[in-house]
């Protein structure tokens, strides 16, 4: 497909005032972000699970239960620093997609609009942006947490249709209120509130990344062969990544190991 995947016009209608005053974080379902020609080739095109890595009872940072799901990083993986191993898969270049990603990757990589709209919703001046596919299958679940500090925020976008996913099997993003307990690694019921975000026919899940932003995903009762895809677009502090690109000048300039 060629052209435009992102359907500018309903991002000149967002209410940004509103978006920001939600409670209990700035987050939005999004209907319609892709246009429906670009949502059907992207949907269609999906990455092979090929590509991927499978992450099993990774430990996590508050001793959550794991986040168990295939995961395919776009050019830079947060999971392999130095690279993955050559057969182990989780990291895909532009050339390894399909036509229809390598458009929508390169519309992200120079659309002066969509940055403009990101900076508005997440009240920033810049950020660095990070791509990666996440697909879970039965038993699938995204315990309840906060994203880590140098996110400042995530544009999910759900490439399931009600064809091909039954909302009793979950998958839905839940954005959570009132936790009822101290500890960092609760559960779905220390929780007052909970608003499901849909998953299906080109929706997509914005928010902002702040000390009350709990959510997660229950776990999947899909049957085999069932996949909750999706894609992220993760904006993050452009300090890290300065800090980074500094750190490699030194080590290219003075020979220091790595």
């Amino acid at each position: 497909m060629k052209g435009t995947f992102i359907d500018y016009e309903l991002l000149r209608r967002f209410d940004i005032d509103a978006f920001k005053k939600r409670s209990p974080f700035p987050w939005e379902d999004i209907g319609g972000f892709l246009t429906q020609e670009g949502f059907h080739s992207l949907y269609t095109n999906f990455p092979s699970l090929d590509l991927f890595e499978y992450h099993s009872n990774r430990r996590r940072t508050h001793d959550q239960r794991p986040h168990n799901r295939h995961y395919l990083a776009y050019e830079n993986s947060i999971y392999h620093k130095d690279g993955p191993p050559m057969d182990a898969g989780g990291l895909v270049r532009r050339e390894q997609l399909p036509t229809a990603w390598q458009g929508f990757m390169d519309e992200l990589e120079t659309s002066d609009e969509y940055r403009r709209f990101i900076r508005r919703a997440l009240g920033i001046s810049d950020f660095i942006p990070r791509y990666a596919w996440h697909v879970g299958s039965k038993g699938s679940e995204v315990s309840p947490h906060l994203d880590s500090p140098s996110k400042i925020g995530t544009h999910i976008l759900y490439f399931n249709t009600s064809v091909d996913w039954n909302p009793e099997w979950g998958g839905s993003t839940l954005v959570l209120g009132g936790k009822k307990i101290e500890a960092m690694n609760p559960d779905f019921a220390d929780f007052e509130t909970s608003a499901a975000a849909r998953i299906t026919d080109n929706h997509s899940f914005l928010f902002k990344n702040t000390s009350s932003a709990w959510h997660g995903a229950t776990a999947l009762t899909s049957p085999d062969g069932s996949y909750r895809r999706l894609f992220n677009i993760i904006f993050e502090t452009s300090r890290r990544s300065v800090g980074r690109k500094l750190v490699d000048r030194a080590r290219a300039m003075f020979a220091l190991p790595s």
